[in-house]
C-alpha cells in the first residue's frame, strides 16, 4: 500500500517530499537506536530497536525516484529492497522475539543481565538469538546484511550517500547493543544453571527462522526475482 501510494499517486511531487522523507528516516533510525542503547529491559531495548528498523524502511520510500531524471520512474532496486528488507526483517525479528519469550516463559526474567550464562543453559536457543542479533545489526552471511545492502545502494544509486552514512552509522550503533545481549549469553557467568528446554515446536521453528535467515543472506536469488515480479505487477 505505501509502495502504490508513493510510487504512484504521490511520485510525481516527489521534489516536495523526499527529503521529509529522508530527513525522518534519519532522524528515526538514530532516535531508535540510542534509545535502545540505554536500555536494561530486553523488551524495551527490541521497542526502540523496532523504532529504528522502520527508519531503514523509511529509506526505500526516499529513494523511490531520482530527481535528476527528466521523466521521474520508481526505482526498480528502492523498491523491492524495501520488501527484501521487511521480509528479512520480519524473520528476524520473529526468531529474537521467539527466544526471549522462550526465555521469559521459563525464568519469568526480562532484564538483558538475566540472560547471563544462557549458552549453557540453552545452546540452541543462545545460537539462534545470536543469529537474529547479528542479522538486525546487518552483519555478512545473514538477512539483514542482504537486505540493508540493496536498501542502502539504491539511497546512494538516487543521490542519498549523506542518508546512507547515517544508516551504516545507526547499524554500527545497534551492533554494540547486541553485542551487549551477545556478551551476557556467552561470556558472563550464568545466575541460575537451570537448564531451559524449550518445547519441540518451539525449536523447530527457531530453526525453521534460523533456516530462512541464512538462506536469505547467503541465496536470495529466488526470493528477489519474486519480489521484482511483485514490484512490476504493482507499477
Amino acid at each position: 500500500m505505501i509502495l502504490r501510494l508513493f510510487g504512484e499517486a504521490l511520485l510525481p511531487a516527489i521534489g516536495e517530499w523526499q527529503i521529509i522523507i529522508a530527513i525522518i528516516a534519519a532522524i528515526t533510525m538514530t532516535f531508535g537506536n540510542l534509545m535502545a542503547l540505554t536500555q536494561r529491559n530486553i523488551k524495551r531495548l527490541f521497542a526502540y530497536s523496532s523504532i529504528g528498523q522502520v527508519g531503514y524502511l523509511l529509506i526505500g520510500i526516499a529513494a523511490l525516484a531520482n530527481l535528476k531524471d527528466s521523466s521521474i520512474l520508481p526505482s526498480q532496486l528502492a523498491s523491492s529492497g524495501l520488501i527484501l528488507h521487511l521480509i528479512g526483517y520480519a524473520v528476524s525479528n520473529l526468531a529474537a522475539f521467539l527466544c526471549i519469550i522462550t526465555f521469559y516463559n521459563a525464568t519469568q526474567k526480562e532484564l538483558i543481565k538475566d540472560f547471563a550464562g544462557l549458552s549453557k543453559r540453552a545452546p540452541l536457543v543462545s545460537m539462534i538469538f545470536t543469529g537474529s542479533l547479528f542479522s538486525l545489526a546487518g552483519l555478512p552471511i545473514f538477512a539483514g546484511f542482504t537486505t540493508k545492502f540493496y536498501l542502502f545502494t539504491a539511497a546512494t544509486n538516487e543521490g542519498l550517500l549523506w542518508l546512507s552514512s547515517i544508516a551504516i552509522l545507526n547499524s554500527v550503533i545497534s551492533l554494540y547493543y547486541y553485542l551487549i545481549i551477545i556478551r551476557q549469553m556467552y561470556i558472563e557467568e550464568a545466575l541460575d544453571y537451570n537448564s531451559i528446554r524449550p518445547p519441540l515446536l518451539t525449536s523447530a521453528t527457531l530453526v525453521l527462522l534460523f533456516s530462512m535467515i541464512i538462506i536469505i543472506g547467503v541465496y536470495p536469488r529466488p526470493l528477489v526475482a519474486a519480489i521484482n515480479a511483485a514490484v512490476k505487477v504493482i507499477f
